[in-house]
């Protein structure tokens, strides 16, 4: 699977709530970035990136989340994903001096760089620090065409009860291929293993997959593990 997108969080800090922000959610900006990493280079890697991460995150207001991850079964093949309030805001990160310094040393720790153009649906998230009882799902569904309306008024739902009624369910993204709007990714994160398997008894994820069932024509599973995680928290938008 070519270009996938990936995003991960880790434990809860402060307030489970979450707030609804007054940029709408077409005016965001989310990029997903997949990297290879050159033999020998994975730490120089993580600290690039790691530095680029919390700049732009601790002092851009305009960029409120940013995740740096790797396949677990290739920890050479990378991960960041992006969210942005707006073009403006992105543009800001661009011109940034920690940008221009993991751009700069690029080319000596990776040896390939593509992207995958999204479109937002859903991003909420609570304020979360790195922990490593945090674990993530990575998903991604094709939907047949004639159920795409019907798919995502069922699943954003889903995903909003999620956020506001488990205090486990740190943080929940979905976003469909810019070339394919029925093809959906999704980035899920929760606090433990057991808060996981507590969400999938729940009624609302229940009632999710008993009615999507049949709405589907493909979906897989991607394993990531976390390196650096940060986002500014309570983020909320959808339709």
């Amino acid at each position: 699977m070519k270009n996938i997108i990936t995003m991960t969080l880790c434990l809860l800090f402060g307030s489970p709530a979450f707030a609804t922000s007054a940029t709408p959610l077409d005016k965001t900006v989310m990029n997903i970035f997949e990297l290879g990493i050159k033999a020998g280079k994975s730490r120089q890697y993580d600290e690039v990136a790691r530095s680029n991460i919390s700049s732009s995150v601790e002092t851009e207001s305009g960029t409120l989340a940013m995740y740096s991850l790797k396949r677990k079964d290739d920890l050479n093949q990378a991960y960041m994903i992006e969210i942005y309030a707006g073009k403006e805001a992105y543009k800001k990160h661009l011109d940034s001096e920690q940008y221009q310094a993991f751009i700069e040393r690029a080319p000596e720790i990776t040896d390939k760089k593509s992207k995958t153009d999204v479109t937002p649906q859903f991003l909420g998230d609570k304020r979360i620090v790195q922990n490593e009882r945090t674990i993530n799902n990575l998903v991604i569904v094709d939907v047949k065409p004639e159920h795409q309306q019907a798919f995502k008024n069922i699943v954003l739902a889903e995903m909003s009860d999620s956020l506001k009624l488990e205090d486990g369910v740190l943080a929940m993204y979905a976003a469909t291929d810019a070339k394919n709007e029925n093809r959906w990714y999704f980035y899920e994160i929760y606090a433990s293993e057991a808060d996981y398997q507590r969400h999938r008894q729940t009624p609302h994820f229940r009632g999710y997959i008993e009615q999507t069932s049949e709405m589907t024509t493909a979906k897989e599973s991607i394993p990531v593990v976390p390196v650096f995680l940060r986002n500014k928290g309570a983020m909320q938008f959808d339709d």
